[in-house]
């Protein structure tokens, strides 16, 4: 070869080697966008929770121009969508070689709850007889255990989280005693789960346990639910988020279900606390997380295969509920389902300061608007509003066969009020719950106070445990038709010759000027005395209790009586009782015992002194 053809050849070889080293830089990786199929949508991701033996999909991107290669999850080969089931978490990975031969490495990470119904057992339909609507002819009244139970985002987590005292014994039995049918207890799951495998903590299933034993051992019924739970359900009602929140969903009340399995008709569950759905789509995968609540719960058979099931309509939103809701959960077994909505009209529940859109409302309802706070009288929704309400639940369910658990209603008490102002306010605040309780039980629906057992205006103090807002219990009391509910306005109450009226809209006042002088009040519809108890809350000036002695001489008796005065009977003579002039002091009264009473009254010894009569309640026999 001459030296020409060297030269030549060297020149080409070198410039083939300079074409390769170019090719070699200009040949990058490939992006690899991840997707993962699962809940029948296609989610750009790179995990995904599911239940172990559920089947996803992965099908990262792009589509052509390159090979994949596959491992881990059950993946093979070189498609580049994989199906597959895994049976427990794992992470699956494929490698991504273009055409120009540089690679790409993409990682899946699959969590995969177990099974937690591993003891299903044949379903047992003792003490589990009552349908939806038997059983909520059963509840006339519920209170909730709330932010206790469901306090959530302190580290450790405890009931204890927001500042609320440890459910106790004492406490469940005062409810009971108090008059309530049925507890509603707010609870968090999520906090006391292991997130990698979905398992709630043995120690905080056998305290959900231990309450609910609480409700069952004194009659009352129990509504356990997965409360807000720091918002893994209610904020994720999305497609995208679909697959992994029925995942949980189903983890979690298997565990749940499984636990309380045992317990009667008088434990229901509830799927949710207040979804946050509205839109068409947002609702139906709503509708899917219900479904997986039923069918887990279903699942694990016993009394669970019949028992009572709770479902929230969107945002338990009555205008949603009643135009956007369609669907209930199909079922295993026929009428054990009920809805549940919640009502808190904004400016006189809830408001606490003014917007430009709206004042707050510190008067509700008719006859308890104020003459001087004007600017604070509610100038809509009011009683028509609450009829307007409940009536579409009634039309869209209870006429169906489907009750509604009215699961939480209250009024804030509006502490910075004084004087007459804060007395009209709690008496309309009174009113309002006494009207709603009523109204509700009335549409098919089941009322459960929002109650928190320690702030003012609350119905229990948990803390002691005692009532902590005797005026407002009574109202509920009354207003589900375990209680009467006396009028106190003015002239609502007969005097007697002795006494001469002093109208308040604060309350029946009148002055007294001989003895024996009396205030009567005839009943609307006869009352049957036998285990029932009069409380009267009265006031008195200085006069009345100077003339008897600073309260040691003889006060007051009350009395009863039948149509004609056929029969009567004057009861509980009241003496030597400390008073204090302007201070609201009640009496009560339980030894009457006609069957037909017509009406009743108090009868004053003494001569001189105004009295008011700030309020009047029979509290009738349960």
């Amino acid at each position: 070869m001459s030296k020409q053809c060297l030269v030549i050849q060297s020149l080409l070889m070198a410039l083939l080697a300079s074409v390769t080293t170019v090719q070699a830089q200009t040949c990058t990786p490939t992006a690899v966008t991840p997707y993962i199929y699962s809940a029948g949508a296609w989610n750009v991701t790179a995990s995904a929770t599911i239940n172990a033996g559920s089947q996803i999909a992965f099908g990262p991107q792009p589509i052509a121009g390159g090979s994949w290669s596959w491992s881990g999850c059950g993946t093979a080969g070189s498609a580049r969508e994989q199906f597959v089931s895994p049976g427990a978490s794992c992470t699956a990975t494929t490698v991504y070689t273009n055409s120009c031969g540089a690679k790409t490495t993409q990682s899946f990470a699959i969590t995969a709850y177990p099974s937690y119904n591993t003891n299903p057992i044949a379903p047992d339909a003792a003490g589990m007889s009552s349908n939806a609507t038997q059983l909520a002819a059963k509840i006339k009244l519920g209170t909730n255990i709330g932010n206790t139970m469901e306090a959530w985002g302190c580290s450790p987590a405890a009931e204890t989280c927001w500042g609320q005292p440890m459910v106790s014994a004492a406490y469940v039995k005062l409810v009971k005693d108090s008059g309530f049918d049925a507890i509603r207890i707010p609870l968090s799951w999520d906090q006391y789960a292991d997130q990698a495998t979905g398992k709630i903590s043995d120690a905080w299933l056998n305290r959900v346990k231990q309450v609910v034993q609480y409700a069952v051992d004194n009659g009352l019924y129990v509504i356990v639910n997965i409360h807000w739970d720091g918002g893994w359900l209610e904020r994720n009602i999305t497609g995208e988020k679909k697959a992994a929140v029925n995942a949980k969903q189903k983890a979690y009340w298997e565990q749940i279900a499984t636990q309380l399995r045992d317990f009667d008709e008088h434990v229901l569950f509830a799927s949710a606390n207040e979804p946050n759905a509205e839109t068409a789509e947002q609702i139906a995968v709503l509708d899917s997380y219900h479904q997986t609540f039923v069918d887990a719960v279903r699942s694990t058979g016993g009394k669970n295969a019949y028992r009572v099931l709770v479902i929230q309509a969107p945002r338990t939103d009555i205008n949603l509920a009643a135009d956007n809701w369609n669907t209930m959960p199909s079922d295993t077994v026929a009428g054990r389902q009920m809805a549940e909505v919640h009502f808190y009209p904004f400016s006189f529940t809830l408001q606490d300061k003014d917007e430009p859109w709206s004042q707050m409302f510190y008067y509700w309802g008719n006859g308890f608007h104020s003459t001087t706070d004007t600017y604070r009288n509610a100038t809509r929704e009011e009683e028509d509003h609450v009829d307007e309400q409940f009536s579409k639940m009634k039309a869209k369910f209870a006429d169906h066969g489907i009750p509604v658990v009215l699961g939480e209603f209250a009024a804030m008490l509006r502490t910075q009020l004084t004087g007459g102002d804060l007395a009209l306010h709690r008496a309309s605040r009174a009113y309002y719950h006494r009207y709603v309780t009523r109204k509700a039980l009335e549409n098919g629906m089941l009322p459960f106070m929002w109650e928190i057992g320690v702030d003012p205006g609350m119905v229990f103090d948990r803390r002691t445990p005692a009532v902590g807002d005797q005026q407002t219990l009574d109202a509920l009391l009354a207003g589900a038709g375990k209680a009467i509910a006396l009028d106190t306005g003015p002239n609502s109450w007969t005097l007697s010759s002795g006494a001469t009226g002093d109208a308040s809209a604060l309350g029946m006042k009148f002055s007294l000027s001989q003895a024996g002088a009396a205030a009567g009040y005839s009943f609307a519809n006869p009352v049957n005395w036998a285990g029932a108890t009069l409380k009267v809350v009265l006031n008195f000036d200085q006069t009345f209790i100077s003339d008897r002695n600073g309260g040691t001489d003889a006060l007051l008796q009350f009395y009863t009586y039948s149509a004609n005065w056929a029969a009567s009977e004057f009861k509980c003579w009241t003496d030597n009782k400390v008073l204090v002039a302007g201070q609201d002091t009640e009496f009560t009264c339980s030894a009457f015992s006609i069957p037909n009473a017509v009406g009743v009254g108090i009868q004053f010894p003494g001569t001189e002194g105004s009295v008011a009569i700030k309020r009047a309640t029979i509290k009738l026999a349960q």
